[in-house]
Formats: structure tokens, C-alpha cells, sequence
């Protein structure tokens, strides 16, 4: 008893180092372990979520890089070679991380510009020593190429997400290579294993980042000169897809090796067989299989409605039919739409329909892009049955009334812009002028606006929803400075 007395003695006179004590010790767990300041309903291995993809600021990412390795990537840039490196990501450090460029059509217009070395990048956290930035493998930089506003794959994410697909998370950053500052970026969450584990897809998933192996660019500019009225000129009958189109080619894997060499997960011989049957599937005369037993219908529904409200001619809707990942999850594909840096602007679309014109008209039930139905066979399945053509119209509705009506889309669009705006003009290496960017913003802030008029104007019969339909001889050029009248 008298030890005990001693004890308690003992503790009341020393209480404030007592407490001074376990107050240090617990603003040092804090600061140090990960789970500083994190949601307890996250899961550890998503802290990620909350770090570089929290959208409330602008982040800074630090590069630091060899110089001789620096040189060899701006003089090589489509060897797209991984570079080892320290990365700092909003003040904390983190070593032995893969940097390379990233791109293919974007990738080589830029370097063969003298003018530019504003390349993508992909930081690879797992390359090298097997860690991750708090349980993120791959963080994508975007250089927001051929974009004034810097918007339009974040608000483009921003719309997919709102049609129920599960998107990549979005930022925007500060890049600086050696200290040197690169510009404004949009940070993208890789689409791999953090991602499967984030979207709570199955153990046994699988992800491929489909990309035609010889697609001629210039061809691509010259063919989407077509005009939405005019007669469309199949491409050859094997223009270098390698399967990315989803057309049947045969049982062969090989056949399909756009597919299977860009695969950005492990996969089975067993997803190889899935994909095929699944492309098999779409075939007119196919009875063998069904498309439902092998395609998540709901989610390629919700991938058109994407195409819907963000138009892009460089997708699986284009001549290029790429730019979208494919997802393998409790034993069906669904697609995730990637790359939006050309979309809401049809480039070159016609003599007599404005481009700007020619993306807010676009007719929803022939989204194509100087292609056809048969060369693009899994919109070809929505629009030649009638009960998933009516559950797309009605998905198109409800992101209308959800998203764009309601004014969250417009409520996200401001706040970016007034984020970015000071970045923007503080940009050493942008592709524009500031005035370019003001104008920019105001002409998409114009085309969301023009563009939602004009879904809705389709859904109600009021606008043709085929291309067929568009009276060109009659058409009044659109003024985007004017207020939208909804009938």
C-alpha cells in the first residue's frame, strides 16, 4: 500500500510532463504513420484518394532527375524510356520512383515541335522499389495538349462520372522538373491495380489499355473532314486495330494483339478467350453466344452517355478507335473512357456545319465519327436494339436532370476555374496566350450550356437524333454569345 501511495504521489507531481509527454507522442503518429488526418471510413491502401486527389487546391509535384537521364528523355521522347527518380509530392518525399514521357498521336506532334518540351509524364511509384504513394501504383501528369480552358478532360472525367461510370480521380498540379517549373498539369490516378482495389472490382480482375498499332495520324486529321451528312469511307478492313474496334477477326489471340499487348494488369488465358467470345458476340449472325453473357450492358450503356455530352472524335466512336480502357470484373468487359483532350470540339467537321456547330448538334443515336456502324459493332448493339436504345436516351436524361439542370455541373466548372485561373496565367510553358485560355473557358462554359440544350431538345423530338435528319441546306449558324432558349 505504501509503495502504491508513492506511486500516485508521484504522478500528480510530475502530471504536466506526463501529459506533455503522450501529447508528443501523439502529434508524432500523426504526422508520421498514414493515417494522418485521414477519414477512418477510407481504407489504408486508398489514403491516396485524399492526399494528391484532393480537389480543393492546386498540388505541387517536384521531379528530380539526373541531368544526362533529363537530356535523353527530351532528345528521345517517344522511346517513352523510365528514368529513375525522387519525386516530392506537396512536401513529401518519395524515392526510386519510374518517370517517362506518356502519349501516342500528342506524344509525337509535340516532338516534332522545337517549340515545345511540355510532354506527359507518368510517375511510376512501384517500378522500382515495389512501394506506392499511399497505395497509389501510377500517377499520370497531363500537359492539357490542345486545350486552351486546361478544362476539358476534367470536366469530360467529371460528366463520365456522373453517367455511373467509376472514373479516375482528377487534380490539378504544379509539375517542376529540377526546379524548374513546367506548368499546370492535370494529375490522373493510374488505371491499374489501385484502382481495381478503389472501384472494389473483383480478386480476379483485369484491365487492358487497348491501342491500334499503325494508325496514321495525318490520315486521322484528313478523315475527320467528313461531313456529317455526306457518304463515310470505311476504312481499310484491317487499318492496324488489332482488335480495338471490337470487329471479330477470329479465334486467334494474336489476332486481338492491340488488345493483349497492352495489358496494364496480370491476365489469364482465360480473359483472352472472354475478350473473344465477347467481340464474337457482336457478330450480326452470331447465335452461339449472347452479348449479355459476356458485356457489363448497364456500364457500356453509361459509356455512350459519356460520348453523348463530351463529343470526341480521338475514341472508340472515331477513326482512331482507341482511347479507353477495357475492364474484366466478375466475368464481364466494361469500358472506361480515357483521354479527352479533343473532346466538345468536332475539328474540321464540314464546310457547311461549323465545328463547334457540328459537336452541340451531334445526333445521340449516330455518335460516329467519320466511321460506320459495322466497323464499330458495340454501338452497333446498342442502337439496333430498341430496349437498350431507350435505356441510353433515358441514361442521357437523367445525367440531364442530375447534373447539368440541376447545376452541379455548372457549380464544378466555376470552382475549377476560379482554382486554376491564377496558375494559368502564371504558366511559363502553355500552349496559349492568356487571352486564348479566357476565351477558352467561355466557349466551353458556352458549349456545356448549348449542348444540354440541344440533348434535351433530341430526347424531346424537337432535333433530329440521327445524322441523316440534319437539314443542312436550312441551318442558321449557332451563336454561342447568345442565352439559350429551352422550348
Amino acid at each position: 500500500m505504501k509503495r502504491l501511495k508513492h506511486f500516485f504521489v508521484f504522478l500528480y507531481e510530475h502530471l504536466e510532463y506526463i501529459f506533455a509527454a503522450i501529447l508528443f507522442v501523439g502529434v508524432f503518429y500523426l504526422a508520421f504513420t498514414q493515417g494522418s488526418y485521414a477519414d477512418p471510413a477510407v481504407p489504408r491502401e486508398n489514403l491516396y484518394t485524399q492526399k494528391i486527389f484532393d480537389q480543393s487546391y492546386v498540388h505541387k509535384v517536384e521531379v528530380e532527375i539526373g541531368n544526362t537521364d533529363l537530356e535523353n528523355l527530351l532528345a528521345e521522347p517517344r522511346e517513352r524510356v523510365k528514368y529513375a527518380t525522387s519525386v516530392t509530392i506537396d512536401g513529401e518525399q518519395f524515392k526510386d520512383v519510374a518517370f517517362s514521357t506518356r502519349g501516342n498521336g500528342s506524344l509525337m506532334e509535340l516532338s516534332a515541335d522545337a517549340e515545345t518540351d511540355r510532354y506527359s509524364y507518368t510517375l511510376n511509384f512501384h517500378k522500382y522499389s515495389k512501394g506506392s504513394y499511399y497505395g497509389l501504383d501510377k500517377l499520370v501528369l497531363n500537359n492539357l495538349f490542345v486545350d486552351p480552358s486546361y478544362l476539358r478532360n476534367y470536366l469530360a472525367f467529371k460528366l463520365a462520372a456522373a453517367s455511373q461510370i467509376d472514373m479516375p480521380l482528377t487534380s490539378f498540379t504544379e509539375l517542376y522538373i529540377n526546379g524548374e517549373l513546367k506548368g499546370l498539369y492535370l494529375a490522373i490516378e493510374g488505371v491499374d491495380h489501385a484502382y481495381l482495389n478503389r472501384t472494389n472490382s473483383s480478386p480476379d480482375a483485369a484491365l487492358f489499355h487497348p491501342v491500334p498499332h499503325s494508325i496514321d495520324h495525318n490520315r486521322v486529321y484528313e478523315e475527320s473532314k467528313t461531313t456529317i451528312a455526306g457518304e463515310v469511307t470505311p476504312w481499310d478492313a484491317d487499318p492496324g486495330y488489332g482488335g480495338t474496334d471490337f470487329r471479330y477477326l477470329g479465334d486467334e489471340p494474336e489476332k486481338y494483339s492491340a488488345i493483349f499487348s497492352n495489358a496494364a494488369t496480370k491476365y489469364s488465358q482465360a480473359d483472352e478467350a472472354l475478350i473473344i467470345n465477347a467481340i464474337r458476340s457482336l457478330e450480326p449472325n452470331e447465335l452461339s453466344v449472347s452479348p449479355e453473357q459476356f458485356w457489363d450492358i448497364d456500364s457500356i450503356i453509361n459509356f455512350f452517355v459519356t460520348a453523348a455530352f463530351a463529343p470526341n472524335g480521338d475514341s472508340y466512336l472515331g477513326v482512331t478507335a482507341q482511347n479507353y480502357y477495357i475492364k474484366i470484373s466478375n466475368g464481364k468487359l466494361s469500358l472506361i473512357p480515357w483521354d479527352f483532350d479533343r473532346a466538345f470540339y468536332v475539328s474540321g467537321l464540314t464546310e457547311s456545319l461549323d465545328a463547334k456547330d457540328g459537336a452541340v448538334l451531334w445526333p445521340i443515336d449516330s455518335p460516329l465519327f467519320s466511321t460506320i456502324e459495322d466497323e464499330r459493332p458495340l454501338w452497333r448493339l446498342i442502337v439496333d436494339n430498341p430496349e437498350y436504345l431507350e435505356q441510353y436516351h433515358a441514361r442521357i436524361q437523367q445525367v440531364l436532370d442530375d447534373y447539368l439542370l440541376s447545376g452541379k455541373c455548372r457549380q464544378d466548372f466555376d470552382t475549377a476555374v476560379e482554382l486554376i485561373r491564377y496558375y494559368v496565367y502564371s504558366d511559363p510553358t502553355r500552349f496559349g496566350t492568356v487571352e486564348e485560355f479566357e476565351d477558352g473557358v467561355e466557349y466551353l462554359r458556352r458549349f456545356i450550356l448549348f449542348r444540354a440544350d440541344s440533348l434535351q431538345k433530341q430526347l424531346w423530338g424537337l432535333l433530329p437524333r440521327h445524322r441523316d435528319d440534319i437539314d443542312l441546306e436550312n441551318y442558321q449558324p449557332l451563336d454561342l454569345s447568345a442565352p439559350i432558349i429551352a422550348e
